[in-house]
């Protein structure tokens, strides 16, 4: 078996492995997806490794390029996402081999971390392989019925306009906000809103923006309720508690028959139940300062939306 870096004619191969080895479920799978993800991510093309095995594709390990920033420093991050072994090749500790190989060669580029949110059948597994555990994440939930106030009474139009200026300047002034915070941050901009979430082949996002604030949310649909996730909430301070904004979100939960409104910003609403009911944070240090890690390994100092680190 030979470990090698993917190619961009190894895309085709790549997608029929996924597809073969974990099915459509809710991440739909395609070359046009892909290249979204690994290609034209605006941090940069991921790390990409396959196991082969005379010609045959038997495993696919890839690190999303991301970037996270604390305090006026920049971190190079990579985000544990697609891997896959094909059905008949699994056991032979492929997804291991994989894991490791890519971890060195990141690690011998720069100084960074790797991060992602696995769930209770694969942390173990990055935990021998020197993952750490930061917590879980802090979701506030918000029932529609504490604001249907809000809904019945509030009739001003609604207007979403932002200039591309209008808004770097917008991402400017929350980037600096969390640079004093002292907190870890991704550092926001118009391109990565346009890719992560205008441009999404993955999920329809709702997208309201002003000059005073960006939201980006979308519907989620359980067996027995609609929830409206918030992903993304950027605004200056002095609009965090802006009526328009909380009204908006709060007619789009109506008018999307959404029971429950979940985000991050445990600010923007008053009435709400805020704790650790998101999954849990995982952090693997590609770096020797001591100082970063232990910051990292505590949930507080982290900064996030809820789009930072969901899986797409």
């Amino acid at each position: 078996m030979i470990i090698r870096e993917a190619k961009q004619e190894d895309i085709d191969s790549i997608i029929d492995l996924l597809q073969v080895s974990l099915g459509e479920s809710l991440l739909k799978k395609s070359a046009e997806i892909w290249n979204f993800k690994h290609v034209i991510n605006p941090f940069g093309e991921s790390t990409v490794l396959l196991a082969e095995e005379n010609s045959e594709l038997l495993g696919v390990r890839a690190f999303m390029n991301w970037r996270w920033q604390c305090g006026n420093q920049v971190w190079n991050a990579y985000r544990a996402v697609d891997t896959a072994t094909h059905p008949n090749h699994q056991g032979k500790g492929i997804f291991k081999k994989l894991t490791l190989q890519a971890l060195e060669e990141i690690q011998q580029k720069r100084d960074c971390f790797v991060f992602n949110t696995p769930n209770d059948q694969s942390r173990p597994g990055y935990l021998k392989m020197g993952w750490q555990e930061v917590g879980k994440i802090k979701v506030a939930l918000v029932p529609t019925f504490f604001y249907v106030i809000n809904f019945l009474f509030f009739k001003k139009k609604d207007k979403s306009s932002i200039t591309t200026l209008e808004l770097e300047t917008l991402c400017d002034m929350h980037n600096q906000y969390l640079v004093a915070k002292n907190v870890l941050f991704t550092p926001k901009s118009a391109q990565y809103l346009k890719w992560r979430y205008e441009e999404n082949p993955l999920q329809d996002y709702i997208i309201y923006a002003t000059p005073e604030f960006y939201v980006a949310m979308y519907v989620k649909k359980h067996r027995f309720f609609n929830e409206l996730r918030i992903v993304e909430s950027i605004g200056v301070e002095e609009s965090r508690n802006n009526t328009l904004l909380k009204n908006y979100i709060i007619k789009q939960a109506f008018q999307n028959k959404c029971w429950l409104i979940t985000l991050a910003d445990k600010n923007l609403f008053s009435l709400k139940i805020y704790g650790s009911f998101g999954p849990k944070l995982t952090f693997r240090p590609l770096t020797n300062s001591n100082v970063f890690i232990q910051k990292a390994l505590q949930i507080r100092n982290w900064g996030y939306s809820l789009g930072d680190l969901e899986l797409f």
